[in-house]
């Protein structure tokens, strides 16, 4: 029952989030100023913003991108990487300790075909799935709600995020300095 409430109330939050327009203010040049205004605490505040934006399902590779178009990739690559693994850690801990079974009860039976090779090579799955899939939000949420093991969970996506952070740092910065200059100072 207690889980039933939190989950209510964690649905409840997103969508009065969503409803009032909080995820128009996840702009690029919004994202620049809160992180500009963090000084220091940007590439904190970086992560605290990536990691609330996941779980209302805005798309990660935006914050990748915003990365590299807020600093050198000395510090973009990382401040990413630890932006993409908190975000896939809060989503995957809100899913697996609020949905609990309430949300594998409702999942479809060819989904769940799936759970056997989560829990018998979970680790080779979740790279899989990362390196394909990268940040896809319901990716999160499917891992939490499986029987996935949190080590699995949490190896699989440091190891599977890498190359693709890596990669669209890279992209992100030579794309902000080709056509918005003006991001990359």
């Amino acid at each position: 029952m207690t889980r039933r409430i939190a989950l209510a109330a964690v649905v409840l939050a997103i969508a009065s989030a969503w409803a009032l327009g909080a995820h128009e203010h996840l702009t690029p040049e919004r994202v620049a100023e809160v992180v500009g205004r963090a000084g220091v605490f940007g590439p904190i505040a970086f992560v605290a913003l990536f990691a609330a934006a996941e779980v209302v399902h805005v798309p990660g590779l935006l914050f990748v991108f915003a990365a590299a178009a807020l600093w050198p990739p000395a510090t973009a690559i990382p401040t990413a990487y630890v932006g993409a693994l908190t975000a896939s850690l809060v989503v995957f801990l809100i899913a697996r300790h609020i949905t609990g079974d309430t949300v594998r009860e409702r999942l479809p039976d060819w989904l769940l075909r799936y759970e056997a090779r989560l829990e018998s090579h979970g680790l080779r799955t979740v790279i899989a799935l990362r390196l394909v899939l990268f940040l896809l939000p319901a990716v999160h949420w499917l891992l939490g709600a499986s029987r996935v093991s949190f080590r699995d969970f949490f190896l699989g996506t440091a190891l599977g995020l890498a190359p693709g952070v890596i990669a669209f740092a890279l992209l992100g910065r030579e794309a902000a300095a080709r056509f918005a200059p003006w991001l990359t100072g």
